[in-house]
């Protein structure tokens, strides 16, 4: 903070200078270090003029004891109150000269304290490049105000500090202390002053005279000092480092032994330094995290890897220590277990084995230990059950085996058992087959086979020996049995006895393509009568009749068996001379399958229809072509096919026109949506709508209303300030929805938008949004007073940039729809109105100003459109705003009440005297509620201007 004081030091030392220290030289200036620095000045009318003379000559005075230029020191000044005015910015002035003359022509705004406001302008626009402020500069404010804020200051002020800039708050009487440390930057103490009055402002530069001229008597002098000397307004003072006392010489610096005072609480050594001690602990001891006491060092804690058991810490080292049962080795870090059986371990059959702490018998394997846990029986694994040995089963050690019984052998799988086959052995000897037999085996002979003697070899039985006479040719011995057999050429009977001379024609005459004849051993082949055997020998060939000369037949000549026949070609019948040919008439057999006309060809017959009409897919059948189907557009409703044509026709109510194709109605009011509010009518080929008497019909030719230009943006916009308070507040909706009601809102008729606005400003719902009067009711009650500032100005500019936007729902300018914003307030602005004022009417916003209670006339008058008489409004208890709505009907319709024109239409006033009535009548009714609680004796003079208007 010592660099960023030496900055503000620039800012707020005054031209005086204390007596503690004589004045430089010849009125020399300070030398300040390059500064962007901003006076932020309260314009507001609580700031008197004489007042307001002395900040004036507080800036001036403090500009004079600066080292002004582009490089060096560059000043703005800002005036606010409810506006912010830039008096001349950082870039506007390089010499003191200029800066003063500027200073002296601020004229004081005399409105609200709107500092936030001030603060945000410097952040944005004061301290921006383009207004000169200079980028790795510091940037400085001083804020100068006398009453307390009234708008939000904590959060512009942070994002002010946040964006590098330094800020002083100096309050001055009436100013709030709580406002003035939320504005400024921390320390508190260094950047927010209060005084009691103007006279006083001087004294900050008091207060700040060595950090502007950066006067420093420890750099200037010889003080002496031993180890630091610290500069102070006029004067100095020496200090001593850390751990040192100052000595009585005020100058020179003893250290501070604190161990040698006892003033320690270590609890073995301390060693002592300049004002300040350590503790320390002895060999094999270390200092704890209180820095005093000691612990022994557990040299365990530092990896006991080398201890295989237990480590066990002792002062300056370690002992390894083995668990119980195990014995620790000589290299005193790992452990062995006790083998107990290296004691003698005679007991034990088999083997002896060592556990913790003692020992036990173990046998090996495939012995059981016996129940005295010393001597071993081998396991008998047949005892477990030997189901799976299907003779015998044979223990062995470590687990048995199966043996067979006496001629039988093992299988693979060492389980089962097969008797011996002998005769795999070798069976040659057996010249049939050989039959194993328990322990042997004997030979057998095939059927139809005997055995010889030598019970070896085999003879086939001879059945013709026992007597062949039932063979009438020969007889031939087989296996079980025999067979006759016949001579060449001849085959065996049926009864296998007997013989018969083959007949080879039965073998198949396909060979023979008529007859076979039957020869000893062969067979010859023979023709039919009519027929000559081909050189083949086999086939045969009918004798052509036709060759001879076929002249005599028209188409075709057949040979047939002993002579020929004429035929016809396909489609032709024979004559009956058996020679001519005629072509076959197929409708003469009957066409009763053709529905119009049978039409014969060669082979058979078609269908042909009648004129008109077209033949159906099944080629027998007719149907009348429908000229319709090919496309009936051009009848207006229905198309009726008739023979070779077609014709129109309409629905029930409807006349078909000259042109034979279209249909009118009779009444088109029954059957077109025609969308008329009140009545229907019809013309011929046409309609109409029609509005009730006293109404008119409006632009959209359908819907009816009072007036047919009664269509306009509106946009309400309502004090939501702190002084409305709730309950009026309430009352003030109540005054919305009851102008709405006399209002004709649709999407194409009337909109009507709504903005509450106070210090900010919130649009409710804008001019698209809702399209009923229901919707925009709804939306009113739900608004939530807002309680806060009143910046008129703020939200007049919020209407004329967003409200009246197509964006948000109003009619393009072409289409001459009335705009009209009125303005709702109980009270002064604190901003400036008139610049959006005279915006507003200048973008074509009829503007009306309704006042109540503290407005104040002159911002009326700003608001609202000329003739200004005609279109501001204001009433303390409501009494008489009954008469308004005809003077504004009076002041818009000026041709109307001077008797130039005929008044015959009660539409020939704009659209605005009816929303004027509304309005009004509206404002009449929320005067029985007693809106707002004041005395007629609160009055303004223009209220009684208007009573005499009245009376007149």
């Amino acid at each position: 903070m010592r660099c960023l004081f030496m900055c503000v030091g620039v800012l707020l030392a005054s031209v005086a200078i204390t007596e503690a220290r004589p004045k430089a030289a010849g009125n020399q200036k300070c030398k300040s270090g390059p500064v962007d620095l901003v006076f932020i000045i309260d314009g507001s009318r609580s700031v008197r003029p004489h007042e307001f003379e002395t900040m004036r000559k507080f800036m001036i005075d403090i500009i004079h004891e600066l080292d002004i230029g582009r490089d060096i020191t560059r000043v703005g000044v800002v005036q606010y109150s409810s506006q912010v005015q830039n008096v001349f910015s950082l870039k506007d002035f390089t010499t003191h000269q200029q800066m003063v003359k500027a200073i002296n022509e601020i004229i004081p705004l005399a409105q609200g304290t709107m500092t936030g406001l001030a603060i945000r302008y410097a952040m944005n626009v004061a301290f921006s490049t383009a207004e000169g402020a200079r980028p790795n500069v510091p940037h400085v404010a001083v804020i100068v105000t006398d009453g307390r804020p009234q708008d939000r200051v904590a959060e512009v002020a942070a994002a002010a500090r946040e964006s590098g800039i330094e800020i002083y708050a100096v309050g001055v009487a009436r100013a709030d202390m709580t406002s003035l440390r939320a504005m400024a930057s921390p320390p508190f103490e260094d950047h927010v002053f209060l005084v009691e009055s103007f006279d006083l402002i001087h004294q900050f530069g008091l207060q700040f005279q060595d950090k502007l001229c950066k006067i420093d008597l420890c750099v200037e002098s010889d003080h002496g000092c031993d180890h630091i000397c610290e500069s102070s307004p006029g004067s100095y003072q020496c200090l001593c480092l850390p751990g040192y006392t100052l000595n009585e010489d005020g100058k020179t610096c003893t250290a501070i032994d604190l161990c040698a005072e006892g003033k320690h609480d270590c609890e073995q050594i301390c060693i002592s330094s300049p004002g300040s001690f350590t503790c320390d602990c002895n060999t094999g001891y270390t200092l704890n995290e209180d820095k005093k006491t000691c612990t022994m060092i557990d040299y365990c804690s530092f990896g006991n890897d080398s201890c295989e058991h237990e480590c066990v810490s002792v002062l300056n080292g370690f002992n390894c220590r083995c668990k119980e049962g195990y014995a620790l080795n000589d290299d005193k870090r790992t452990c062995t277990m006790i083998d107990y059986c290296s004691f003698g371990n005679d007991s034990c059959e088999h083997e002896c084995v060592s556990v913790l702490q003692s020992f036990y018998c173990r046998c090996n394997e495939g012995y059981n230990l016996n129940e005295d846990e010393t001597t071993c029986t081998m396991i008998d694994y047949c005892s477990f059950g030997n189901d799976s040995c299907e003779h015998e089963c044979v223990s062995i050690l470590n687990g048995f085996n199966c043996r067979c019984k006496e001629g039988y052998k093992l299988n693979d799988d060492k389980k089962t058992c097969t008797m011996i086959d002998y005769c795999s052995f070798g069976n040659d000897s057996c010249e049939h087959e050989c039959v194993s037999v328990l322990n042997g085996f004997y030979c057998r002979c095939n059927e139809g086979y005997t055995l010889n003697e030598d019970e070896r070899t085999c003879t086939m039985i001879n059945y013709c020996s026992f007597g062949n006479d039932s063979c009438e040719h020969e007889c031939v011995s087989v296996l079980k049995g025999f067979n006759c057999r016949c001579n060449e050429g001849y085959t065996l009977n049926e009864d296998k006895k007997t013989c018969t001379m083959i007949d080879y024609c039965s073998f198949g005459n396909d060979s023979c393509e008529h007859e076979c004849v039957s020869v000893l051993k062969g067979f010859n082949c023979r023709c039919n009568e009519g027929y000559t055997l081909n050189e083949d020998k086999r086939t045969c060939t009918m004798i052509d009749y036709c060759s001879f000369g076929n002249d005599s037949c028209e188409h075709e000549c057949v040979s047939v068996l002993k002579g020929f026949n004429c035929r016809c070609n396909e489609g032709y019948t024979l004559n009956e001379d058996k020679r001519t040919c005629t072509m076959i008439d197929y409708c003469s057999f009957g066409n009763d399958s053709c529905e119009h006309t049978c039409v014969s060809v060669l082979n058979g017959f078609y269908c042909r229809c009648n004129g008109g009409y077209t033949l159906n897919d099944d080629k027998k059948t007719c149907t009348m072509i429908d000229y319709c189907s090919f496309g009936n557009h051009s009848c207006d409703h229905e198309c009726v096919s008739v023979l070779n044509g077609f014709y129109c026709r309409c629905n029930k109510d409807y006349t078909l026109q000259e042109d034979g194709k279209t249909c009118q109605a009779d009444n088109l009011c029954n059957v077109v949506e025609h969308g008329c509010e009140h009545q229907c009518v019809s013309t011929p080929g046409s309609y109409y709508c029609i509005c009730p008497e006293g109404h008119l019909l409006q632009d959209d030719g359908k819907s009816c209303g009072s007036c047919r230009s009664a269509n306009i943006d509106l946009v309400l916009l309502i004090d939501g300030s702190k002084s409305v308070r709730p309950q009026n507040f309430e009352l003030v909706k109540q005054f919305v929805n009851q102008v709405v009601d006399q209002l004709d809102v649709s999407g194409h008729g009337t909109r009507v938008g709504l903005v509450q606005y106070s210090s900010r400003v919130r649009t409710e719902f804008p001019l698209s949004m809702y399209k009923s009067k229901e919707e925009i009711k709804a939306a009113v009650l739900k608004v939530e007073y807002m309680e806060k500032g009143t910046m008129t100005g703020l939200a007049l500019k919020h209407m004329v940039e967003n409200s009246f936007s197509e964006a948000e729902g109003a009619r393009a300018a072409s289409r001459n729809i009335p705009r009209i914003g009125l303005v709702f307030t109980d009270g002064r602005s604190q901003d400036d109105i008139t610049e959006w004022a005279k915006k507003a009417k200048d973008a074509g916003i009829t503007m009306y100003a309704v006042g109540v209670g503290k407005a104040v006339e002159d911002e009326l008058r700003l608001i609202a459109s000329e003739p200004v008489e005609k279109h501001f409004f204001y009433s303390a208890d409501f009494s008489a705003i009954s008469q308004i709505a005809e003077n504004l009907k009076l002041n818009i319709c000026a041709e109307e009440s001077q008797g130039e024109i005929e008044v015959k239409d009660p539409c020939a006033c704009d659209s605005l005297v009816e929303f004027q009535q509304a309005t009004m009548t509206t404002l009449n009714q929320l005067n029985q509620k007693h809106i707002l609680y004041s005395s007629m004796s609160h009055q303004p003079k223009y209220y009684s201007q208007f009573q005499q208007n009245k009376v007149t």
